[in-house]
C-alpha cells in the first residue's frame, strides 16, 4: 500500500511539474464541423445571435461523433473600425469554447472575412496596404490574449480563410509574418494554414509552410462537383 501511494504521490507530482513546464500538447482532429453564422457572415446581433447556437448544440455535435468543431469570426463582428474589441463577440466566442471543452470537442479558431480582404470581392487592400497587414498581425495578438489559456490539445488558430492573392508571394509573405507575430507569443500552439486561392487543391505546390516548425497544419477545399458541393448556394 505504500509503494502505491508513493506511486500515486510521484505520477501527481510529474503533472503538476508537466503543467508548470508548459509542455506541450498535440492538437489532433479527425472529423468535425462547422459552427457557420455565429460570429461571420451573420447580421444577428443580442439574444438572436447568442442563441443561433447554444450548449445543447455542441453537446449534439459531441454525442454524433465529431471530435472537433470549426468557429470562424470576422473581424467587423469582433472589434470595431479603431480595433476595439466588441465585448459581447467575445463572450460569446469564449462560451463556445468552453462548451467544445466540457464536451471533449477541439476547437479552430478561424479568422474568416477581414474588413481588408473578403475571398470574392474585386478589390482586397490586404495585399496592397501594409497598415492593413500591421493591423492583421494585431488582430492575432489580441485574439491570443484571450485563448492563451486553453492548451494547445484543444484550441487552435487558422490564420484566415480562403486567401485570394494574385500573387501567391504575397499570401506567402503574409503567412510568414503572421506565423512569427503568433510564435513571439505561443511558441508551440498549433496554426492552420491553407492555400492561394481560395485554398485550392492546384495552388498547393506554391504554398511556403514555415519551416522547422512542427506545430502546423496544412488545410485544403475542395469543392467539385461544384454544382453539388454549391447547391442552392448563391
Amino acid at each position: 500500500m505504500r509503494n502505491l501511494i508513493l506511486l500515486f504521490a510521484i505520477v501527481a507530482l510529474f503533472s503538476c511539474q508537466s503543467n508548470r513546464l508548459n509542455i506541450p500538447e498535440k492538437f489532433e482532429v479527425k472529423r468535425g464541423t462547422n459552427l457557420a453564422h455565429l460570429l461571420s457572415q451573420s447580421d444577428k446581433r443580442g439574444a438572436d445571435r447568442e442563441k443561433f447556437i447554444t450548449k445543447q448544440d455542441i453537446q449534439n455535435i459531441a454525442k454524433m461523433g465529431f471530435d472537433h468543431v470549426r468557429l470562424p469570426i470576422d473581424e467587423e463582428q469582433m472589434w470595431d473600425e479603431n480595433g476595439n474589441r466588441h465585448t459581447e463577440s467575445f463572450e460569446i466566442m469564449v462560451n463556445c469554447i468552453d462548451w467544445c471543452a466540457e464536451n471533449n470537442l477541439r476547437v479552430i479558431v478561424d479568422l474568416h472575412i477581414l474588413r481588408s480582404h473578403h475571398f470574392n470581392a474585386k478589390k482586397k487592400p490586404l495585399w496592397t496596404d501594409l497598415a492593413e497587414q500591421e493591423k492583421f498581425y494585431d488582430l492575432w495578438r489580441d485574439l491570443s490574449k484571450t485563448l492563451i489559456k486553453y492548451p494547445n490539445s484543444l484550441v487552435d488558430y487558422e490564420l484566415m480563410n480562403e486567401a485570394v492573392a494574385n500573387d501567391p508571394e504575397l499570401w506567402n509573405n503574409l503567412v510568414g509574418n503572421a506565423v512569427r507575430a503568433i510564435r513571439e507569443i505561443e511558441p508551440e500552439r498549433t496554426i492552420v494554414i491553407g492555400s492561394n486561392k481560395w485554398q485550392q487543391v492546384q495552388t498547393f505546390d506554391v504554398l511556403k509552410v514555415p519551416e522547422n516548425d512542427k506545430n502546423i497544419l496544412l488545410n485544403f477545399y475542395f469543392y467539385e462537383p461544384f454544382l453539388l458541393t454549391h447547391y442552392n448556394a448563391s
